[in-house]
């Protein structure tokens, strides 16, 4: 016969009177089920908006055809360890795609900044120009029309367009008769031939730091050049490629690194020390964010666990007022699985009203971390609440159901009848049994310990982040970018014509103090890469030169970004096409280049090494951090723009004014020299710089919130314990008081059991975190994964809340009567 107290097979009548009467135990704690309820609804919430979040940007598949299958290529020189962030030569590419096996397809791609004009105001939007292949290898079909042909591919048939369908809604009203129809970008005419689908989007992600007014490619064009006429070994484009099916991208990796070697000894001149990086589209795609909101969805379980572990410690503490009528039912004949029943269907029932209320938390902090994210986190803006999330919560809520009612079962099914009741029958003269809610609280402060050491961490990246010197003097400079189509300005001189003209009035404007135009600017993406070579080293055939950023400016950019003069002078208005060839290095390239001698009067070419073009070296400037905050100031070169037949794609100002008025006043230049021409978007270094750290400051933010939790949670948990412990020592504080035990001995008797759970909590913390910090070691700036200061800082914080949270129940115990702590039952 199967014994009784085991038995698991009960009737939907038992298990509602069971659900009834934990109803009645939760409706007469009000305040207790309030605050539960809020805590679970606030753990749950944010674990929702987080996991929606992750799922959206990290998970989700990309919404183009087998996009497991596709890759991005870019370029790297294993020599430096340096790698670009997009592209790759156009000219390498092709020798790829026929010489890698791997590839079944392989597409290229270049960033174009036009102007539409024709239909309302002039207005700056960025697309592409692509190889036509590009559309059947993502296998997004148009909603209206069709893709171009492969031979619109080649100069003088390129005069088509393919829309987004953003553009077509808010320039063209949604006209369903558009394709056929001609728009005119760069004042030429381009038929439409397709528009794409409500969404549709490629790249999702930018290789830039800027804050674009949109990610959003607003047209795509063929590419109208010819890439095998395109110089080797400069990377120019974005190179995707499809790998055949059951191919590997180790493998494909493997072939590649094959193919740039060839290339390399074919090419010496231009391919020396380079190769290339093949990265999965998924990857490429959200690389600079995995880490961060991985960290965060770690960060979110532990605030999860922490709330559960709350909740079920004060589960715990409550049992305890009904443990005597829970050992009585048992004791009469009540099987140990009915009367486990009541205490499990409470931490159930509270986690149901914790899901309720969590589902609405989860849409506020949605739309709050939108508004506090980065705002180039691809497919981030997309991200909402919907029936997953709502399953994933339903999971959440019943997971932690399990553990909170579990936990409040087992104190029932852990202690026999006759011990619950002989320890009522002692009127609670000795230690309570607090070890399973001991072990709780001392997980609570552990997490807390985690949670808190990584927001020091991060504080300890952030605050050596904004006291890196960048070697600009940012405050009060500004950049607008605009592109002069070829078009109507196909030669130098009329560049040259255009951007002396927007100058000279920018110049005699009150408040500017600089004005300048550059093909370059920091933390944009759009340096050149060049081989620095000396006499020396162009002398030497091993040696292709040293990689250096390049920018043509104009005379008063240096100026303007603030960049430190330490030798020589700056460019010039004298420096022209007419007088000798010059150029300013920055310290580092002149170290390397000349480390004893004085590079001043130095020749250097930073030109095709067959061809060379050698300048002289007028200026030394200081190093300055072109690519990012955190990464090393690459070597750079800055040349006179007039010496050049390079195009311009910024014009920089350093003026006292508002973001605003300079934005309008920039716009307002450019439009009276050539009313036909836009400005893609005006933005402040200062507000560059900063966008550059965002993803830092994001996890940051949201770390120091989540410790703030942590540190709230423990520290509530310390108070009931330690009250808890209190109380039921009533009658022995009595003892000692009445024995002769003073106050402060009393308090230290109470405050010592916070004290102790405190300090193993802290250790078990501490172990934790030099893992964690590990894991958040790629987020890291200038400070170690296990840093002593963060540690020191979470230590003290928690030491100083749990103490005092410790001595709130000691104090009450020392304001004890004897005799009042004698006749405590």
């Amino acid at each position: 016969m199967a014994r009784k107290e085991f038995s698991c097979f009960v009737s939907l009548e038992s298990l509602y009177s069971d659900l009834r009467q934990a109803c009645r135990q939760i409706g007469k704690a009000p305040v207790f089920a309030a605050t539960a309820a809020l805590v679970l609804a606030v753990g749950f919430g944010v674990s929702i908006a987080i996991f929606t979040i992750v799922r959206n940007v990290l998970f989700a598949t990309l919404p183009y055809n087998e996009p497991h299958q596709l890759i991005q290529i870019v370029s790297r020189w294993p020599k430096t360890g340096d790698q670009n962030g997009w592209s790759a030569p156009a000219r390498d590419a092709l020798d790829w795609k026929s010489s890698v096996p791997a590839f079944q397809d392989l597409a290229i791609y270049h960033y174009n900044l036009v102007n539409l004009t024709g239909s309302g105001q002039v207005e700056s939007i960025y697309g592409l120009r692509i190889t036509a292949n590009l559309w059947p290898m993502l296998g997004v079909r148009p909603q209206l029309g069709n893709w171009f042909s492969p031979e619109h591919d080649y100069p003088g048939n390129t005069h088509v367009v393919v829309l987004s369908d953003d553009l077509w809604r808010r320039r063209f009203h949604s006209d369903p008769k558009i394709v056929g129809k001609t728009i005119h970008l760069d004042g030429e005419g381009y038929e439409v031939v397709a528009v794409m689908p409500r969404g549709f989007n490629f790249p999702l992600k930018l290789g830039t730091s800027a804050q674009l007014p949109t990610d959003q490619m607003q047209f795509w064009t063929p590419l109208g050049s010819d890439p095998a006429k395109e110089q080797r070994g400069a990377p120019s484009a974005g190179v995707v490629a499809r790998l055949k099916p059951g191919i590997t991208l180790n493998t494909a990796q493997a072939q590649i690194e094959n193919a740039c070697a060839l290339l390399a000894r074919e090419y010496p001149e231009t391919n020396r020390d380079l190769s290339a990086r093949a990265y999965s589209l998924r990857d490429q795609t959200v690389r600079q964010v995995n880490s961060p909101l991985l960290a965060l969805l770690a960060a979110t379980s532990l605030i999860l666990l922490l709330a559960c572990a709350n909740i079920a410690s004060l589960l715990l503490a409550r049992g305890e007022l009904y443990a005597g009528e829970l050992a009585v039912r048992m004791a009469l004949g009540g099987s140990a699985w009915r009367v486990a029943r009541l205490p499990m269907f409470q931490g159930f029932l509270l986690c149901c009203f914790g899901f309720m209320l969590g589902v609405p938390v989860a849409m506020a902090s949605v739309r709050f971390l939108l508004h506090l994210a980065p705002v180039d986190v691809p497919r981030l803006a997309n991200t909402n609440i919907d029936f997953n999330a709502v399953l994933f919560a339903a999971a959440l809520a019943l997971g932690s159901g399990v553990l909170i009612g579990g936990l409040n079962a087992l104190q029932v099914l852990r202690r026999s009848p006759r011990d619950v009741l002989s320890d009522a029958s002692r009127t609670n003269s000795g230690r309570p049994h607090t070890r399973l809610r001991s072990s709780l609280v001392v997980s609570q402060v552990a997490l807390a310990v985690v949670l808190i050491g990584s927001a020091g961490l991060m504080l300890r990246t952030f605050i050596n982040l904004l006291s890196t010197d960048t070697g600009y003097q940012a405050r009060g400079v500004f950049y607008g970018v605009t592109v002069l189509p070829r078009v109507r300005y196909p030669a130098f001189e009329q560049r040259q014509l255009f951007y002396k003209q927007v100058l000279d009035r920018l110049r005699a404007t009150p408040g500017i103090e600089f004005a300048a135009v550059s093909t370059g600017f920091p933390y944009v993406g759009q340096y050149d890469d060049a081989k620095a070579q000396s006499a020396e080293l162009a002398r030497n055939s091993n040696d292709s030169g040293i990689s250096a950023d390049f920018n043509a400016v104009s005379a008063g950019y240096l100026e303007a970004i603030g960049i430190r003069l330490l030798r020589g002078r700056l460019v010039a208005e004298t420096d022209t096409a007419n007088t000798p060839k010059v150029v300013v290095i920055d310290e580092n390239l002149a170290k390397t280049l000349w480390p004893s001698q004085n590079p001043i009067g130095q020749l250097i070419n930073t030109d095709d090494p067959t061809k060379p073009i050698w300048r002289q070296v007028v200026g030394v400037v200081a190093p300055a951090r072109n690519q990012s905050i955190d990464l090393v100031a690459r070597p750079g070169v800055y040349v006179p723009l007039s010496q050049t037949n390079a195009y311009v794609n910024f014009i920089v100002l350093k003026t006292s004014a508002a973001p605003r008025e300079a934005a309008r006043l920039l716009k307002d230049v450019v439009a009276g020299v050539d009313a036909d021409q836009g400005v893609f978007f005006v933005q402040s270094l200062p507000d560059l710089i900063d966008g550059t750290i965002a993803t830092r400051r994001f996890l940051f933010v949201v770390l120091v919130f989540f410790a703030a939790a942590a540190l709230v949670l423990s520290t509530l948990g310390i108070y009931g314990l330690i009250s808890f412990i209190a109380a039921s020592r009533t009658r022995e504080v009595g003892v000692r008081i009445a024995l002769g035990a003073t106050r402060g001995s009393i308090g230290r008797l109470i405050v010592s059991d916070g004290v102790r759970l405190t300090l193993l909590g802290v250790c078990a913390g501490v172990a934790i975190l030099a893992i964690v910090g590990r894991l958040l070691s790629s987020l890291l700036f200038g400070v170690r994964a296990f840093d002593a200061a963060a540690i020191g800082l979470a230590i003290v914080i928690l030491g100083i809340t749990t103490t005092l949270a410790a001595l709130v129940p000691a104090w009450r115990s020392t304001r004890v009567e004897p005799m009042v702590a004698l006749r405590a039952e």
